[in-house]
């Protein structure tokens, strides 16, 4: 049986992914405008946006919402063979990680997060709001809450290019013993994606990580939305 003949769009997809992994595109670089490639190459622009949905889709290129699409780097890992900061771990692998603060208030506890910091229902917290930045582009919007107590000893405090755990130890004087997890993937919301310069409604990793004092109870909820193209986690397991 006779093979049947590529989609203008795959055709396309293929044509960039060999320029990309031959090396004529290198990481970082930008990639030709939707209107230069649909002209190059005689297609239209929604096989142009089908082409490079694929290679994003591959992790070969990302989007960055009102610039253009670029060559991906490779992703940046965090290790969850210990706990540690990002700012700890990523520094090993010659990363600069930073943050903005975006939002920092006292708020009553949602009663998802007053259960989950074991605190009476309406109790007042304190909220931060953070984007955080690897290598100068945006890598996770962070959504934290820490107990009042908490929250005064760190009003003043510069979190930009520190690790929250390594705030909470030194000017919070706490000891953390222990942190647990949830992962999974989704989709950028509107306000989301505007911040990490993504497209609404493009996959995202989704991180919940509670804190637990040294032998006691939890102390610091954060919820951090990851662009899922340049951050992942990796975990070595025995048997």
């Amino acid at each position: 049986m006779a093979e049947l003949p590529q989609s203008l769009h795959a055709q396309l997809r293929d044509a960039l992914r060999a320029r990309i992994l031959d090396g004529e595109l290198a990481p970082g670089a930008k990639l030709p405008s939707e209107s230069e490639l649909t002209a190059a190459h005689g297609v239209s622009r929604i096989t142009v946006r089908q082409a490079l949905g694929a290679l994003q889709a591959e992790g070969l290129i990302v989007k960055l919402h009102g610039k253009g699409a670029f060559v991906s780097h490779s992703k940046a890992a965090q290790s969850l063979n210990r706990l540690q900061g990002l700012n700890e771990a990523l520094s090993l692998e010659q990363h600069a990680v930073s943050s903005k603060r975006l939002a920092w208030r006292e708020v009553k506890a949602p009663a998802a997060v007053a259960r989950q910091l074991q605190l009476p229902a309406g109790e007042t917290v304190y909220h931060l709001q953070t984007l955080r930045y690897l290598d100068r582009e945006p890598l996770s919007v962070n959504s934290s809450y820490l107990p009042r107590f908490l929250g005064e000893r760190l009003a003043r405090v510069d979190f930009s290019q520190r690790d929250l755990i390594e705030v909470f130890e030194h000017e919070g004087g706490l000891e953390i013993g222990e942190a647990q997890l949830e992962i999974g993937a989704g989709l950028a919301k509107p306000q989301e994606a505007k911040l990490l310069q993504l497209e609404p409604g493009a996959p995202v990793l989704q991180v919940e990580r509670l804190l637990h004092l040294a032998g006691g109870g939890p102390v610091h909820l954060e919820t951090a939305v990851y662009r899922a193209d340049t951050f992942r986690y990796k975990l070595s397991l025995r048997r």
